[in-house]
C-alpha cells in the first residue's frame, strides 16, 4: 500500500521540520483548498513553493478548488508529479486531464462522498488515478465512511493495473486493511502520521499492514 502523508495535517508553524521528519519517504501529499470549493483554506501557492524547495519526495496535489486550471503552471514549476482534480468542479473533464498530462504530470480524478462513482465510467481510460474521499468536512472530525469502500471495489474491478486507487479521509490502521482488501493501492493519511511520536515509523507501519 502506498502511503501519501498529507502535509495539511502537519504543524503549520513548523513545516520545514515536519517535512524533514519524512525525508526518507517516497511521497508527500498537498491538500490545496481555496475556501470556496470547500470551507477550509490550506496552502497558498507561496507556501507550496517554499515547501517544495525543502523536499525531494514525489509530490502530488489534491486540488479542492473551484478553478483547478489556474494552479497547473505553478505546480508544474514546483516539480509536482501528479495532480488530482475534483469531478464536481469540472465542466469538461477531458480538457483538464489533457492539460495536466501536457505538463508532464499524472492526472487524477477525485470524488466527494456524495458523487456516484459510475459518473466517471467514460473517463476510466483517461485518468491516471482516482482519489476516493472517504470523509468530508463535516464538523465532526472528518470520520471514515465505510460505505465509500464500495466505490473502491467498483473501481478495482474496472481500472487497469497501472492506475492507482487512492482513499483519502479518516484513515488509520483498521481502515487500511479494509481498503487494501477491496482493491485500494494507496491511502492519504494525515493526523495518524504527523501526530505520531515517530512519523516515519508510522508510515512504515501503515505500509506493511
Amino acid at each position: 500500500m502506498k502511503i501519501f502523508p498529507s502535509l495539511a495535517s502537519a504543524d503549520q508553524l513548523k513545516l520545514r521540520e515536519e517535512i524533514e521528519k519524512l525525508k526518507n519517504h517516497t511521497y508527500l501529499h498537498y491538500d490545496i483548498e481555496d475556501g470556496n470549493f470547500v470551507p477550509n483554506i490550506t496552502f497558498g501557492l507561496g507556501t507550496v513553493r517554499l515547501a517544495a524547495e525543502v523536499t525531494e519526495a514525489s509530490m502530488d496535489a489534491h486540488l479542492m478548488v473551484q478553478n483547478p486550471l489556474d494552479y497547473l503552471n505553478d505546480l508544474q514549476a514546483c516539480g509536482f508529479k501528479a495532480v488530482a482534480v475534483h469531478w464536481e468542479a469540472l465542466d469538461y473533464p477531458s480538457r483538464i486531464i489533457t492539460e495536466i498530462k501536457r505538463r508532464g504530470m499524472k492526472a487524477g480524478i477525485a470524488l466527494n462522498p456524495r458523487t456516484a462513482v459510475n459518473e466517471v465510467e467514460f473517463y476510466l481510460n483517461e485518468a491516471d488515478y482516482f482519489l476516493i474521499m472517504t470523509s468530508e468536512p463535516d464538523g465532526a472530525g472528518e470520520k471514515f465512511r465505510a460505505d465509500m469502500v464500495e466505490k473502491v471495489r467498483w473501481l478495482a474491478k474496472r481500472c487497469r493495473t497501472d492506475q492507482d486507487i487512492i482513499a483519502d479521509g479518516g484513515i488509520s490502521g483498521k481502515e487500511i486493511r479494509l481498503l487494501r482488501k477491496n482493491g485500494a493501492t494507496g491511502a492519504v493519511i494525515g493526523r495518524a502520521v504527523f501526530q505520531a511520536e515517530d512519523s516515519f515509523g508510522a508510515i512504515t507501519y501503515f505500509e506493511n499492514l
